[in-house]
């Protein structure tokens, strides 16, 4: 039996233009605290990106 996909899987461009949105806000930010973590959270989405990007999709879904 398969493990449940607890979240459904975005397609890689939604994952790098939210690190893109999330970039700017860095830039934008003030507090050099809060431009790290908005940083990190910018290469989350990269990763993501690129997982997405390198794994096999499902019968169901279509490709970008």
């Amino acid at each position: 039996m398969e493990s449940p996909n607890t979240s459904p899987r975005m397609p890689a461009h939604y994952y790098r233009r939210e690190a893109d949105r999330v970039r700017r806000l860095a830039n934008e930010a003030t507090t050099p605290a809060i431009k790290t973590h908005l940083r990190g959270i910018a290469e989350e989405y990269e990763r993501l990106a690129q997982r997405v990007a390198w794994s096999p999709q499902p019968e169901n879904e279509t490709a970008e």
